[in-house]
């Protein structure tokens, strides 16, 4: 068998994430090596309170570490600013959130909808309807969020990160 020489899509070394206050300093994360493959799926566990979701802040360039590297494709996320970072956040990340905040005077349909919307999709109804029919039927798209079953707002929820990652395809999805 021939080993695989590809690059990996995330790659972290050696991440640490400490903060401090006038108690003394807490360290989130200490000496954080990873890396994540194309099409591989993978699901960090842990306590609450123990790093999980620092962790995906600074894969995605949101918070930084205090020191350590994340590359994106090859690319130093914190080599870059700001707003290359944003940059690359909007290129080639997509994000599927625990709670994706659902809009509650707005219903099913308009919900997903939404992210279609606001990246310029000219089929944003049609595209959000078929999202939508691939939740449990027959609840309908036009039932506002919360107002049915908590599986509406739960197959809501799932067809707008669909959404979200449908418009504009990311290389990598994290959440």
């Amino acid at each position: 068998m021939s080993q695989s020489t590809a690059q990996p899509l995330i790659e972290v070394e050696h991440v640490f994430k400490s903060v401090s206050d006038s108690t003394g300093t807490l360290d989130i994360l200490r000496d954080i090596d990873l890396r994540f493959s194309a099409r591989e799926t993978v699901a960090i566990v842990g306590a609450s309170g123990s790093g999980k979701s620092t962790l995906l802040s600074i894969l995605a360039g949101l918070d930084t570490p205090t020191r350590g590297t994340v590359r994106l494709q090859g690319q130093d996320m914190f080599a870059l600013d700001e707003d290359a970072r944003a940059a690359v956040r909007a290129q080639k990340l997509g994000f599927v959130f625990q709670s994706f905040q659902l809009l509650g005077n707005l219903t099913a349909l308009e919900n997903v909808m939404l992210p279609l919307e606001l990246a310029g999709s000219r089929e944003a109804r049609r595209r959000a309807t078929e999202m939508l029919e691939r939740g449990p039927a027959p609840r309908k798209s036009r039932l506002p969020v919360g107002s049915s079953a908590s599986s509406t707002a739960g197959s809501t929820t799932k067809a707008r990160a669909s959404a979200t990652r449908c418009c504009s395809p990311p290389d990598s999805s994290l959440g």
